[in-house]
């Protein structure tokens, strides 16, 4: 179907370029989508039409004159234009509304004209183009570096759709095409730039001012900045709050543990605490005190009672006769002293030589 529309399409386009060494031309005819759009055909009041035949990719329409001065007869030959042609009575012009993209093409008209002498036939060929009115375009910017107070900026102009035969242009530079590179100054923070784009039908503009460029980089610095380091603020939280959370549940799950051990058993519990946490103090002996350790028990005992009931006159009996009771002999303690601790250090010393 498509290739059969392409030789209509090329048939229609052959018949207009070969009636063109007489008075035939292709019209362009630019088309908003959605709108209407008129084929001019102006046929002057005095010709007398007989009939009109219109064709594009295929038949559209075929039109004769009213009675007297009633409206032209249309007929739709093709039901993708039902209820989208009007003629006018007064020049039999063409108007198609509603348009489509679709509708695009080369459209010839063969329109037949009574003379006096004959009938004749003139054709005539229009090349319809529909485009999509623009929208505000959207500037963007990219490549931003700032250096020694100079900001290199890329500009990108751009449409929401892309469209056919969509061209741009930049003011006060003149530069054609969607790209605007800007080496932006301290001197020249004033400035405006403005892209406009054009198609067809409509043209549109947007502008950006010279000290948004700066102040859009100065903010994407600090942005960039500000989320650095809150990035790594959070990473210095969490190090420091995760090892305490760890240690908590570490620290409550080993509380937990022994709180079941002590519910199960309750007696070994307590032992193990006693064993755990109570110490039995051990008092230390002075060395004065080890005479009791070095001496057998009776024979400290027996000393005792003689230091303590003996005289001063009879000390040195006294020491004679615990050396013979010590060692079963006559033998003298050595030393000098005859108060009791000289005698019973004497003693001390002379029972810790002696086997």
């Amino acid at each position: 179907m498509a290739l059969h529309h392409l030789w209509i399409l090329l048939l229609c386009l052959q018949t207009c370029l070969e009636a063109a060494g007489s008075d035939t031309d292709i019209f362009m005819v630019n088309g908003i989508l959605g709108e209407s759009v008129t084929f001019p055909l102006n046929i002057q009041q005095s010709q007398k039409v007989i009939s009109i035949s219109w064709n594009s990719k295929t038949s559209v329409a075929f039109v004769t004159p009213g009675n007297s001065e009633a409206a032209p007869t249309i007929s739709i030959t093709h039901q993708n234009y039902h209820k989208r042609i009007n003629v006018s009575g007064q020049n039999y012009n063409l108007e198609l509304r509603n348009l489509r993209l679709e509708d695009s093409g080369i459209y010839k008209a063969d329109i037949n004209v009574k003379t006096s002498e004959m009938i004749t036939t003139t054709t005539r060929c229009y090349n319809l183009q529909v485009y999509r009115r623009l929208g505000k375009p959207k500037i963007t910017q990219s490549l931003m570096t700032s250096v020694n107070s100079t900001c290199n900026v890329t500009l990108t102009c751009s449409v929401e759709k892309e469209e056919k035969n969509v061209t741009y242009s930049w003011s006060p530079l003149g530069e054609e095409g969607n790209v605007l590179r800007v080496f932006q100054t301290p001197d020249n923070q004033e400035l405006t730039y403005t892209c406009t784009a054009w198609n067809p039908v409509s043209n549109n503009s947007d502008s950006i001012s010279a000290q948004q460029l700066c102040a859009d980089i100065a903010m994407g610095l600090h942005t960039h900045r500000t989320g650095l380091l809150s990035g790594l603020a959070v990473l210095s939280l969490l190090l420091i709050i995760l090892p305490s959370v760890i240690l908590f549940l570490l620290h409550k799950r080993g509380q937990g543990s022994y709180l079941k051990t002590f519910s199960k058993n309750p007696d070994a519990a307590s032992k193990k605490t006693i064993y755990t946490y109570v110490t039995v103090p051990r008092d230390t002996q002075t060395a004065e005190l080890r005479i009791y350790d070095e001496i057998p028990q009776s024979k400290v005992r027996w000393c005792y009672s003689w230091v303590s009931t003996t005289g001063p006159q009879d000390k040195e009996s006294w020491a004679a006769g615990t050396a013979k009771s010590l060692t079963g002999s006559n033998q003298e303690i050595p030393g000098q002293g005859n108060d009791a601790m000289s005698l019973s250090m004497r003693i001390r010393m002379w029972s810790s030589v002696t086997p």
